[in-house]
């Protein structure tokens, strides 16, 4: 059972989804207002030649059904994830038999908007598999068939514009209406089909990317674990000579010795939690104000600047690693808080969680030294302009963001400071 939502339906739905079924479903919907639009044009202007005026009623209720049924396929479509095919065949059939209810009610095979069904063969050929676009061609011919047993003539001869006139500008409306409809239908396909093909080429360097970070995560954690016994062994050494000798030439020697010992096993540390492969860690499906919350009060304890936090997120759910992510946010926040200690400055860190369509955003806002000239190397491994930074913190962070189809990237201000961008996309929706 699919799992509903609370947004209300769009009227014009927007091309958003990956899932074939449902973008095909848009379409039709989009097609469908223009179609309902047409026909309440063409109703205002038909009554005269109607064989009895009391048939305006059952002409505004199909309408009215094709409204409906276009109201219910919104629902449907902010609803499930995917779309079936037979949905598809149900939602053409209905829009075949509207047509039929017209023509059947206004001139049968003698209307020149029996055109139209083309429309509807040419989407189905489109959209369905042979057999489904089969059936719906069948459904097709059938309805064409039956305006040849029985229908209700118009009287072309009762209106002003003249029967001829009429005749006429009936065939070039149908042939305007069915290139238009056509032409639009091909065009969005096209255009759907270059925004799939670009889906398929991010997803695929994303993959890729990956690949790489594993690959290195798994090597850099091979090398963490046979260096960590070593640099145990030389810390203990390290801290027998300094009892041995305790004169001050020694002892500030052996402080800086021990300095960057300390700075190997932080390398190390980072190297095993993470190695470049956050992604490998189990993956949980939480709100992405929720995980950055939790952050930022484990970051809170452990420093003096402050931080507002805004979460207009509306609730976006996100599928990441949740340690790794919320180290990573760790790391970031203290690369901001770093930035402003450079200066001096001890405002506090703006975190800003939004929601923008798919994709939910995580902002941190520092009033800091600004970005380095090689900024294009952030984010490289080893890469730091700190001096005791190990380079690991942006990389770790990004391979989360990658693992989750979002990125990081960082933008300077013109009145100084940087904002880091570090987005996720949100977590697909299950069915059950």
């Amino acid at each position: 059972m699919s799992v509903p939502t609370d947004k209300h339906p769009s009227f014009w739905p927007a091309i958003t989804s990956t899932d074939e079924g449902s973008i095909w479903l848009r379409w039709i919907v989009r097609l469908r207002w223009v179609a309902i639009f047409a026909q309440i044009i063409t109703l205002s202007f038909s009554f005269p030649v109607l064989s009895t005026e009391l048939l305006v009623l059952p002409l505004l209720c199909v309408v009215g059904l094709l409204i409906l049924a276009n109201y219910r396929a919104l629902r449907s479509l902010n609803q499930v994830d995917s779309v079936q095919e037979d949905v598809l065949l149900v939602q053409l059939a209905i829009d075949v038999f509207a047509l039929t209810g017209f023509f059947l009610l206004g001139g049968g095979p003698e209307n020149p908007f029996t055109i139209l069904y083309m429309i509807h063969v040419a989407m189905a050929a489109v959209m369905l598999r042979t057999r489904l676009a089969s059936a719906l061609i069948v459904i097709v011919m059938g309805c064409y068939g039956l305006l040849h047993v029985k229908y209700l003539p118009l009287h072309l001869e009762n209106h002003s514009f003249g029967e001829n006139n009429l005749i006429t500008l009936g065939r070039v409306l149908s042939f305007m209406i069915a290139a238009t409809s056509v032409g639009v239908f091909v065009a969005g396909l096209a255009s759907s089909q270059r925004r799939r093909s670009r889906q398929l080429l991010d997803a695929r360097d994303r993959t890729a990317r990956i690949d790489r970070l594993r690959s290195v995560g798994t090597l850099a954690a091979g090398a963490a674990h046979e260096l960590n016994t070593p640099l145990s062994t030389i810390g203990l050494r390290i801290r027998r000579i300094s009892r041995r000798h305790e004169d001050a030439e020694t002892a500030k020697d052996l402080q800086v010795v021990m300095g960057q010992l300390e700075r190997c096993k932080r390398v190390v540390d980072q190297l095993l939690f993470g190695a470049g492969d956050p992604s490998a860690s189990g993956l949980e499906r939480r709100a992405l104000g929720a995980l950055v919350k939790e952050g930022v009060d484990l970051w809170s304890k452990g420093t003096t600047v402050g931080a507002t936090f805004s979460d207009e997120s509306d609730g976006i759910e996100v599928e990441v690693p949740r340690v790794a992510f919320i180290q990573a946010l760790i790391n970031l926040l203290e690369n901001a808080r770093e930035a402003q200690e450079e200066i001096n400055n001890a405002t506090p860190l703006g975190i800003l969680i939004i929601r923008d369509d798919m994709k939910g955003t995580v902002i941190i806002s520092d009033h800091g030294c600004g970005l380095p000239e090689q900024i294009d190397r952030v984010g490289e491994p080893f890469f730091t302009t700190k001096k005791a930074g190990t380079g690991l913190g942006v990389f770790v962070a990004r391979a989360v963001a990658d693992g989750a189809g979002g990125g990081l990237s960082y933008e300077g201000r013109p009145e100084g400071g940087t904002d880091t961008h570090w987005w996720f996309n949100e977590a697909t929706r299950r069915t059950a």
